[in-house]
């Protein structure tokens, strides 16, 4: 049986190479907080034994963050150095993967924080990035998000463990989801991928016009947790574990991942739902939301937590539109772990779920090689900001309408039917 740094080391290489595929002669920017100083070292030692020409780390500390919101001149919060745009630009053309590892340092930090500060300086941040995130959800370039824990994080996953037996406890947890065993080699991974690429095949193969998600279970008002009808783009392309650039090179975005997605058409969603675990809008918790949808747009919500977090994040453009939409079997190892993460990454890939906000570009067929204009004309929402929310239970339903008029059961009771798994 391999030891948990043995495991951890697989991980990073796991990562390396086939989540971004590193190159020989690549370049890779690692984004990360400094409380994953260690991971990170491993993911570097991963990427020079790949042939990696030269690895950069964007470090980022929450507690600078921290202090801008407490003490910065409100007349600065816009402020970000044309210095970020240039350098992202040069790693754009010479090609350079992407890691960012996710884990908080801190991870209740933002708990109670100005919410329009919080939203002036994301904003600002993701709009002088704006080519750097377009190439990256229109797959020019290979990115990877993976994860590992810190104390702090851990014990929110753990609450009645010390950090320490936390830390390990939930670095199990995430090998696990990663299908990273405590023995072999971790070629667990590639026929994962597979499995998933079967789910996405039947999809795509039966065009589909819009997907209704209805779960009986009754809502505090009585009515049925959610009856949404989500239409899709008149050309949409579903993905599924791996995803290849614009070049031809197959990466896989997220470790781990059990979803299938494609882009909705922003201006087809009818109905309502209710979001089924915690999800984050500029870092804050927002929990036990409701969402109202006409004409593709959210007419009213609320939530039992974090309403004024949802108010600031709504009055940015395009985010009351879905960008997203992802199927995932209520199977998933990450599911049936019965654990809650408080991370996107991980609680994503419990559950259905989707994005207000912007859309991906390779949810549309051919919708990589598109400018802005047709992928406007095609439905794309081009929001500045994405942010996921998890509606999936193991009561859920979704069938696919068909342009035929036709239907077909996608998932019952939260698992994918046999038909979609071709059992």
């Amino acid at each position: 049986m391999n030891t948990r740094k043995q495991q951890i080391a697989r991980y990073a290489e796991l990562v390396i190479g086939q989540g971004v595929n590193l190159q020989p002669g690549q370049c890779l920017t690692i984004k990360t907080e400094i409380g994953q100083r260690a991971f990170v070292q491993e993911l570097t030692v991963a990427a020079y034994r790949a042939g990696a020409r030269y690895v950069e780390v964007d470090w980022n500390d929450p507690l600078l963050l921290e202090a801008q919101l407490e003490f910065s001149n409100p007349d600065f919060l816009d402020y970000l150095p044309g210095a970020l745009s240039s350098r992202a630009a040069e790693r754009i053309h010479e090609g350079w993967a992407a890691v960012s590892v996710v884990g908080k340092e801190f991870p209740d930090l933002m708990d109670g924080a100005d919410t329009d500060k919080t939203r002036r300086i994301t904003t600002a941040y993701y709009e002088k990035m704006e080519a750097w995130r377009a190439a990256m959800m229109r797959n020019q370039l290979a990115w990877c998000v993976c994860a590992a824990p810190t104390p702090a994080w851990a014990q929110r996953v753990f609450p009645q463990m010390d950090a320490e037996t936390a830390v390990d406890a939930l670095w199990a947890a995430i090998l696990a989801a990663a299908h990273v065993s405590p023995d072999g080699d971790g070629t667990q991974w590639p026929e994962h991928i597979r499995q998933l690429g079967q789910v996405a095949g039947f999809l795509n193969s039966n065009p589909i016009d819009s997907l209704h998600f209805a779960d009986p279970t009754p809502g505090p008002d009585g009515k049925p947790s959610t009856d949404l009808t989500i239409g899709l783009t008149a050309a949409p392309h579903w993905i599924s574990g791996a995803s290849p650039t614009m070049d031809g090179l197959i990466f896989s975005p997220n470790i781990p991942t059990e979803e299938a997605f494609t882009t909705p058409d922003r201006a087809k969603a009818e109905g309502w739902t209710r979001s089924s675990k915690p999800f984050f809008p500029f870092d804050q918790e927002v929990t036990g939301a409701w969402f109202r949808f006409r004409n593709g747009r959210v007419t009213d919500y609320g939530a039992e937590k974090g309403k004024s977090v949802l108010d600031q994040f709504f009055g940015v453009e395009g985010t009351r539109s879905l960008g997203e939409v992802a199927l995932v079997d209520a199977g998933s190892p990450i599911f049936q772990s019965g654990l809650l993460f408080h991370n996107t990454l991980f609680d994503e890939n419990a559950a259905i779920h989707l994005a207000f906000g912007r859309g991906y570009a390779i949810g549309i067929q051919n919708g990589g090689t598109m400018d802005a204009e047709a992928l406007d004309k095609l439905g794309l929402n081009l929001s500045s900001l994405h942010v996921d929310t998890m509606i999936g239970t193991e009561t859920m339903n979704v069938t696919a309408h068909h342009t035929d008029g036709s239907q077909t059961p996608i998932m019952r009771d939260g698992r994918y039917t046999k038909a979609v798994l071709g059992a």
